[in-house]
């Protein structure tokens, strides 16, 4: 039987998790699905400041992979999938998709969904251009 794992987020840690497992165990032995909420993956996080100053044209340049190249190494990509909840006791997270709630098991899980900024309350914070 099959293994399955399941990626929540999509971007570098996301993608290069899945990516790592599928070339330690190939899709006979391994089924890998990745949820991502947004409609973008495996995507430079580290070039959005040049992106936004204009330095950077195109954000699609921005794309290390894309989902059909991930597709091509068995590794199922689900863009605008929400996953809302992950229950251990049997190893399986709730999804939101655009045709509805769906329940997905794992054998094994990643939890790579990245972070918010949040600014400090500090003074200044407020003011134009910060």
């Amino acid at each position: 039987m099959r293994e399955r794992l399941v990626v929540i987020g999509g971007d570098a840690a996301g993608m290069s998790c899945a990516s790592q497992a599928r070339r330690r165990k190939g899709p006979e032995e391994l089924s890998i699905v990745v949820f991502e909420a947004t409609e973008w993956i495996s995507y430079s996080a580290c070039g959005e400041p040049y992106f936004v100053s204009g330095e950077v044209a195109d954000v699609n340049s921005l794309l290390a992979r894309t989902p059909e190249q991930f597709e091509e190494m068995d590794i199922d990509v689900r863009l605008h999938h929400l996953v809302t909840s992950i229950d251990t006791k049997s190893k399986a997270v709730t999804v939101e998709t655009p045709y509805g709630e769906l329940i997905e098991p794992y054998d094994q899980l990643m939890y790579a969904t990245g972070a918010a900024a949040k600014a400090p309350d500090v003074p200044g914070t407020d003011l134009q251009g910060v």
